[in-house]
């Protein structure tokens, strides 16, 4: 079925399109130049025989005109004994149309030119292959002698000639059609191999590049070239802003937590009134906000790097969405929403770092909490496909517009109707961070109504498939 749909797709390729595109004009090209070619050869073949009637004519006229008729029979006697396949015919007749000599006894239109082999009459058969004769008749003073050819080698020389045009066009078609599927896919592959390499990295995957030779010259090396230098620049601008982010996040940590500490310390100094209180709760309240997005910060850029990849191991999941029902589920109740908890494999594993596994589920539980209203039902699952491990995250909430859900992955952005309620928009984009440590794809649908974020854990990042 795979190998099928992969001829389909070529098919509908651009690359097979124009090569059998290609392929039928050469054919068309091919078959018009042998055509032509076959015609001028018949017609060669076909002139050359009557010439040589011609000349075999005049011979008999000038020996007429020099040693009189005894010696054209003479030297027409020779032909009696030649008869291999019909080939050799002569007739000739005086003024009265009596036979003087001839290997046949009459002959229907007599005169020059084609004639078919029921115009040759003879006591001896005809050979049955033999189909028509062509004739030259010449005047020997009161005489008539009409020669003629059999077309027998004619038939056959064209036939020679026809079969070997056919096996000729066809092995050039064939080869043209095998050299055009050959380049097409060869194509095809090259594009597909820059096309997936777009896909990954439009996935972050900028490590990513377009495999080339070193030895193609050709547009699409160019391109590749180019296509990887690209993305060589964009890794750079992304990794530029990462570590600006991370360095933003790492020098300020310190000073914000050297505020919150002196925040501590006037909120217990005695004399503080209570007016003065207030604004320092709210202050300790909005910096306990900004160290908490430094950790957030830094905490994502470490995932990205890859640094916490070292702690993997065979993880359960079910364990975790235990302790996630466990944490979440009063909280579902007081909000007056409905957190169920569905797990058809109670053996789902992935390799990975249990912590940061926890906090990615724990983030879409509670990001699913937020920012829907009382009487949501919320429901987690967790279920094998194949050699996938899929974990479901869907409610039947106010939802995410189609053209947003890319965008909420992104740090800090945050729904217009999100702006009011608490976070700091980088619950998501931690999401994603730890989904791609985990080669995990996370994406969103409409759960009709409601929101359906769903993380797949391919083959090769389960525990079973690398068991």
């Amino acid at each position: 079925m795979a190998r099928h749909t992969g001829i389909s797709r070529f098919l509908r390729s651009t690359s097979a399109r124009l090569s059998l595109r290609f392929a039928a004009l050469y054919a068309i090209i091919t078959a018009l130049v042998f055509g032509l070619s076959y015609h001028f050869a018949d017609r060669e073949i076909s002139e050359w025989v009557s010439d040589q009637l011609a000349d075999d004519a005049a011979g008999f006229a000038s020996l007429y005109e020099s040693d009189g008729l005894e010696a054209v029979q003479a030297k027409l006697g020779g032909f009696a004994g030649f008869n291999f396949e019909d080939y050799r015919i002569y007739l000739l007749e005086d003024a009265n149309g009596t036979v003087l000599a001839g290997n046949v006894d009459a002959i229907d239109g007599k005169g020059s030119g084609y004639v078919p082999v029921d115009a040759i009459h003879a006591e001896k058969p005809r050979y049955e292959d033999v189909t028509g004769y062509l004739l030259h008749s010449v005047q020997l003073g009161p005489n008539r002698l009409t020669l003629g050819t059999s077309t027998y080698f004619l038939e056959e020389l064209r036939e020679v000639l026809e079969r070997g045009f056919v096996a000729g066009f066809i092995l050039l078609l064939l080869a043209g059609l095998l050299a055009g599927i050959i380049v097409g896919r060869r194509t095809e592959q090259r594009l597909t191999q820059i096309s997936t390499t777009l896909k990954s990295v439009a996935m972050g995957q900028l490590e990513r590049r377009v495999p080339t030779t070193g030895t193609d010259s050709d547009d699409l090396a160019r391109m590749a070239d180019e296509i990887n230098r690209t993305i060589a620049q964009l890794q750079k601008m992304v990794d530029s802003q990462k570590q600006i982010s991370a360095d933003i996040a790492h020098d300020l940590r310190t000073p914000m937590q050297r505020l919150r500490q002196r925040l501590d310390v006037l909120l217990n100094a005695p004399d503080l009134t209570r007016e003065n209180r207030e604004v320092a709760e709210q202050a300790v309240e909005i910096a306990d906000d900004l160290i908490e997005i430094f950790h957030a910060l830094l905490r994502i850029a470490q995932i990205e790097a890859g640094q916490r990849s070292v702690r993997f191991a065979a993880t359960p999941l079910a364990p975790i969405l235990a302790r996630i029902e466990d944490a979440y589920g009063p909280v579902a109740e007081e909000n007056d929403q409905t957190l169920v908890f569905g797990i058809e494999d109670q053996d789902a594993m992935v390799l990975g770092d249990q912590h940061l596994l926890t906090q990615m589920i724990a983030n879409l539980v509670e990001n699913a909490l937020r920012h829907s209203p009382p009487g949501t039902r919320i429901e987690v699952t967790l279920a094998r496909s194949d050699n996938s491990v899929l974990l479901k995250v869907s409610d039947n909430g106010p939802g995410i517009p189609a053209e947003e859900r890319d965008k909420v992955f992104r740090r800090f952005y945050r729904l217009e109707k999100s702006r009011t309620t608490p976070g700091n928009g980088l619950g998501l984009s931690m999401v994603r961070a730890i989904a791609e440590l985990h080669s995990a794809e996370v994406t969103m649908s409409d759960n009709n109504p409601g929101l359906r974020v769903l993380l797949r854990f391919q083959q090769g990042s389960t525990a079973r498939s690398l068991a």
